[in-house]
């Protein structure tokens, strides 16, 4: 695959991820262009923009309505299953290796916002997602995406069992977490053993999100802004949406803490 084919598909990736972004947050007004190439991407835009339209018309009539809305997330989650399901059957088609990375790292992000949804469509009041379920339940997703049933990388865990919270927050919340944890199986242990610490906390008027491995990190001669421009646009653009101060840290392997108010 060249430069070009490369870029192309990343494009079209991220152009269909931040529609689906945006239905996740119940923002049904977003539409990704559909080309005339005619492929798969095409295809799968399509059936987004489907998606959003009949959203947007069942939000409109049913969103006053708890019992209903709690069906519109579950609609939500089994499309979004769906077009996950999309991206496995096209990298059954394929053994390029770039290709296949950039399918998992969508079905990935994909999956950590569905899951939310599948806890609304669940739980009584449509307003708290306990973040403890949450993490452990991504994250044991994440390692068997990466490395299946013969993992040898450890989580542990430091989240505070009574921390709930909202759709809105626990989206970006659930995708700096899936890129994070992401890149440490992708880049912090090239012998598959390791360790990722994931902690969440709350003082009374701050969140903490921390999450870190024990990997090789980052060479010292690669400075954070350097890095920044590489690898993490997208966990700087989530905690943007956070309000949150980031944090890169360095010391015996990499991290991220994200500190953000408890009150919006």
């Amino acid at each position: 695959m060249n430069p070009k084919e490369v870029k192309y598909i990343q494009e079209r990736a991220n152009a269909i991820m931040d529609v689906i972004v945006a239905y996740a947050r119940l923002d049904f007004t977003q539409k990704t262009e559909i080309t005339d190439q005619n492929d798969v991407f095409d295809a799968i835009a399509s059936g987004v923009n489907m998606l959003g339209e009949e959203l947007e018309n069942s939000v409109i009539t049913l969103q006053e309505r708890e019992a209903l809305l709690q069906e519109v997330h579950h609609r939500v989650k089994n499309n979004l299953q769906i077009i996950s399901s999309l991206m496995n059957l096209q990298a059954s088609y394929t053994k390029d290796e770039k290709f296949l990375a950039l399918i998992r790292e969508c079905r990935n992000r994909i999956i950590s916002m569905s899951m939310i949804h599948e806890m609304l469509y669940r739980t009584r009041d449509l307003s708290r997602i306990q973040v403890s379920d949450y993490i452990k339940t991504l994250t044991l997703s994440i390692n068997s995406s990466f490395a299946g049933s013969n993992s040898d990388v450890v989580f542990e865990y430091e989240v505070d069992n009574g921390i709930c919270l909202e759709a809105e927050r626990m989206i970006p919340i659930g995708l700096i977490v899936n890129e994070a944890v992401s890149n440490s199986f992708k880049y912090a242990f090239p012998e598959g053993k390791g360790i990722i610490r994931i902690g969440f906390s709350a003082d009374g008027t701050y969140f903490c999100l921390r999450i870190t491995d024990n990997g090789i990190g980052l060479p010292a001669e690669i400075h954070t802004e350097a890095f920044e421009s590489l690898g993490i646009q997208l966990i700087s653009a989530l905690s943007d949406q956070l309000s949150a101060e980031l944090k890169i840290l360095r010391e015996n392997g990499l991290g991220y803490e994200l500190i953000f108010r408890i009150e919006n």
